[in-house]
């Protein structure tokens, strides 16, 4: 994944065409299935994407065990067959739709990479997978989970603008926050918790950052000007007190590393 993936979708004006263009991508990485879906708090309103509809034919989307224990986190999880053994929590019920899942479709190893955007009620996720074994998966996956749930996350921020585009205002739309003026999308900052001397549009920028993102290139996915992508560059340095974008972003590094996600740096 590069920058003229994301650009790619973000130029996208159209759900459909912006799944379609996902899972381009995601084929590119070696998933062979793919599913999105979220719902509102109350598990309504649900919006899915996939190339697996079959699965859906005896358990409505909204019942899918993904979300009861796959999306109650920010940390991805293996799912699938292959790693049965790793959730003994899971009801009779649900492992048998993960069985039968698995037998129509050949999703075997997959992983989930729950994604929310801050100040929005609606939650839900990606879940990614193909025909590989347990061992074969994991070493596909190493080193490429934060990559992932980057994409994921500009995939389901633009998909929520356009859901709402389509349909007029959602149930719970994204609410501002106070410092909010130049800023007109709705946030993918890290966990609230996590460096929380900043403010929720620093921490984006941080993380944008974080994953290689020039200030230009930050700019375009925050729909702001360079200039004020450096003024919140300059404001994250002096909060952190350090001197430049490497040391910031070494930072963020450890405060995700901290078990006490409440930790306050």
């Amino acid at each position: 994944m590069d920058w003229t993936d994301i650009d790619s979708l973000e130029r996208c004006n159209s759900t459909d065409a912006l799944w379609a263009q996902a899972l381009q991508i995601f084929a590119t990485m070696g998933f062979d299935y793919a599913i999105y879906l979220t719902v509102e708090g109350d598990r309504s309103h649900p919006h899915i994407h996939t190339n697996l509809p079959q699965i859906y034919e005896q358990l409505p989307s909204h019942r899918d065990p993904f979300l009861d224990h796959c999306c109650n986190s920010y940390e991805p999880q293996f799912t699938g067959t292959e790693f049965l053994s790793d959730h003994p929590y899971l009801e009779a019920e649900e492992m048998a739709f993960i069985r039968g899942a698995s037998a129509k479709t050949g999703f075997r190893a997959g992983i989930a990479i729950p994604v929310r955007l801050q100040g929005s009620d609606r939650f839900g996720g990606f879940n990614l997978g193909t025909a590989r074994s347990r061992d074969s998966f994991i070493a596909h996956v190493t080193g490429k989970t934060d990559s992932l749930r980057f994409l994921c996350l500009i995939i389901h921020r633009r998909m929520e603008e356009l859901r709402q585009t389509a349909s007029g205002p959602a149930a719970n739309p994204s609410k501002p926050d106070a410092e909010g003026a130049g800023f007109n999308r709705p946030l993918i900052a890290p966990p609230p918790a996590a460096l929380t001397r900043l403010s929720p549009r620093e921490r984006e920028v941080l993380y944008l950052f974080s994953q290689g993102l020039t200030s230009k290139e930050c700019a375009a996915v925050c729909k702001i000007s360079p200039h004020t992508v450096s003024e919140y560059a300059n404001s994250i340095y002096r909060k952190l007190n350090v001197r430049n974008r490497v040391e910031a972003i070494g930072v963020l590094a450890a405060a995700e590393r901290t078990p006490d996600r409440n930790t306050q740096l």
